[in-house]
């Protein structure tokens, strides 16, 4: 399920240095919000440093954060886009005076380091995300779903036509009927009538 996008970082480190802050992030993720992390891509990490973007089940997260050297996560600072939050365009992603990269959505924000990336890559990445997250949601997962979909649809259509009383119907048809016959008749009557008079 896990998948780390291949993000060039300089200087990593070494190899067990990475799989803590991969871990700690995982782990992280899992207890404060309840669901796994599907994708990860690294901002900065550096040493204790780790800036990252998270994708989630149904939205997406950028943490400013640090890693002890038991693999625990310490997030200083966090930027949630909940799925049913976001529209496409809506994260916007600019350059502070200090160089740095602010990322903002609605009127939540998050300020990261200027290292190594522009920041529409990380603006272009969570809106990849998310819009996945849409076609993903629209879509149903498999037959069983498509099928479940249809019977209920069937299950809706046939609690209708029961509850619909065609009887009503066929005395309103009825009546209306009546009603232009009588309008025709009149209308008739009135123009024979002028028509003797000319």
């Amino acid at each position: 399920m896990h998948q780390l996008v291949n993000v060039k970082v300089h200087e990593w480190g070494l190899e067990g240095w990475v799989m803590l802050h991969r871990t700690a992030i995982e782990s992280w993720t899992s207890d404060k919000w309840g669901q796994p992390s599907v994708q990860i891509a690294e901002w900065l990490i550096e040493d204790d440093i780790v800036q990252a973007f998270i994708r989630l089940q149904r939205g997406a997260l950028i943490i400013d954060a640090t890693v002890d050297e038991k693999g625990h996560l310490r997030c200083k600072n966090h930027l949630h886009i909940p799925f049913d939050q976001w529209n496409p365009g809506s994260i916007q992603a600019s350059r502070t005076r200090d160089s740095r990269v602010r990322f903002r959505h609605r009127h939540a924000e998050i300020v990261l380091s200027a290292r190594f990336r522009a920041p529409e890559w990380g603006q272009a990445l969570l809106e990849e995300w998310l819009m996945a997250q849409r076609g993903e949601e629209t879509r149903p997962k498999s037959s069983e779903q498509r099928l479940a979909t249809i019977r209920r649809s069937k299950a809706t259509i046939e609690r209708y036509l029961e509850q619909s009383n065609l009887d009503y119907a066929s005395e309103m048809l009825t009546t209306t009927k009546i009603s232009l016959s009588n309008t025709i008749r009149e209308l008739s009557r009135h123009r024979a009538h002028a028509e003797s008079e000319e």
